[in-house]
């Protein structure tokens, strides 16, 4: 090879050298930016998810604050005297507007008839019993409460054992 050739194959090189260092920086800007806009989005996401957990806490504790207004209303008529008829009905109904808020809300209470389940129930007594299989519930004694799939509270419940003495 001649040294013209030789020439132009290293001025060749040199602008080739030169195009791939300048498509490396292009991608380095590239990626510097992409990932300012990922930390950006993520603290979007995060700002807008905060947003709703609070949006959602203020509804709930409103319809709380309520139904506490509706309890203060109870002590009230006590305290001027109401007789326990009346006081009665007032905490029923109190205790119907904080249902149907838990209702509207999705929470739903645990069945506690039939078997035994320890995913919905917690087993806090036994009771021998003949008439009815083992594991069966014969009784509850806190009721459970449920969100969709999710156990907010296990029913606290007497279960049947074999008895036998087994």
């Amino acid at each position: 090879m001649n040294a013209d050739a030789r020439e132009r194959e290293a001025v060749a090189n040199s602008e080739r050298e030169a195009e791939l260092e300048a498509e490396v920086e292009a991608l380095n800007d590239q990626l510097l930016r992409l990932r300012a806009e990922m930390d950006n989005f993520r603290k979007r996401v995060n700002r807008t998810t905060d947003d709703l957990i609070q949006q959602a806490k203020s509804s709930l504790l409103g319809d709380i604050l309520n139904v506490a207004d509706d309890l203060d209303r109870t002590l009230a008529a006590l305290d001027a005297g109401a007789d326990a008829a009346s006081a009665r009905e007032g905490v029923q109904l109190t205790r119907g507007r904080l249902d149907a808020l838990l209702r509207a809300r999705g929470v739903r209470s645990i069945e506690t008839d039939g078997a035994f389940d320890p995913h919905w129930h917690e087993a806090v007594a036994t009771r021998p019993s003949a008439d009815v299989p083992p594991g069966t519930i014969t009784a509850e004694l806190q009721p459970g409460y449920r969100w969709g799939d999710d156990v907010l509270r296990a029913a606290r419940v007497e279960v049947a054992v074999s008895d036998d003495g087994l």
